[in-house]
């Protein structure tokens, strides 16, 4: 089941429609397929890897678009998987961790939220969680657990840290037959009917993305709408304090006019 510190305050989900909240990771490296998720029915969420070479173009387009900008933070994972530029390793001190990390923020215009790319290792990491954390707290985003090992720690240090925070529900893609990308997404659907809201993962491959400018415009029948994370995250939580602690650069966007 999603933790997320919603529950701290005891909010509802049944007086909201239901939302589904679709990240897109892995963007960056390939300039035709990102801009072929960028055409996608939206807002969608887009999750960039830092460093790679149209992250910065794309993300710019993105945002004027109306989708949702997040790094794609790389993390270490079990299988000693290469993570790219900007990886995050459990070998790191606190301040190597945390300068990467700002580092990786700053190679993304616009960004919003965090979530990790791959991460099986590092996740389960209290002490390497725990000093990532503040950096996120300190630049006013929000934090998904991408869930890619059932023994994460990152919500936990997310929500610690006092971070608007979710984890992921349903990955869509790692079967990528018609049939399973069907399944996977109705499951994220009938999820997101039940609770109010939902977090499906994806990949700008082709097949998930030409599932996907079929699957989203039939969302609207359903009773079920597109969202970005950081709306969400407005409309569910923060609305109802009078004075967020540490302050919402969201909300003070919201109640600007911006």
């Amino acid at each position: 089941m999603l933790r997320c510190i919603l529950f701290w305050l005891g909010l509802s989900s049944s007086a909201q429609a239901a939302q589904l909240l679709l990240i897109i990771d892995d963007v960056g490296n390939n300039r035709a397929l990102g801009q072929q998720t960028l055409a996608l029915p939206g807002p969608l969420n887009l999750a960039f890897l830092p460093h790679t070479p149209h992250a910065r173009s794309l993300a710019s387009q993105a945002f004027q678009q109306g989708h949702g900008i997040l790094l794609h933070a790389p993390m270490a994972n079990e299988q000693g998987a290469k993570l790219g530029p900007g990886g995050l390793y459990p070998d790191m001190d606190a301040a190597t961790l945390q300068q990467t990390l700002r580092d990786n923020l700053a190679a993304i215009p616009h960004v919003q939220g965090v979530n990790n790319h791959m991460g099986s290792l590092l996740t389960q990491n209290t002490e390497a969680m725990a000093a990532l954390m503040p950096v996120i707290a300190a630049a006013g985003l929000y934090f998904v657990d991408s869930l890619t090992n059932p023994n994460s720690v990152a919500l936990e240090q997310a929500m610690l840290a006092g971070i608007p925070a979710l984890e992921r529900d349903v990955f869509l893609d790692n079967d990528l037959r018609p049939a399973a990308l069907q399944r996977q997404f109705d499951q994220a659907v009938a999820r997101a009917r039940k609770r109010g809201y939902a977090v499906l993962i994806g990949h700008p491959y082709p097949e998930t993305l030409a599932f996907l400018r079929t699957a989203l415009p039939a969302l609207a029948p359903q009773q079920v709408k597109l969202q970005r994370i950081d709306q969400f995250l407005q409309q569910r939580l923060w609305q109802r304090f009078y004075r967020p602690l540490p302050p919402s650069r969201y909300l003070l966007q919201a109640t600007s006019g911006r």
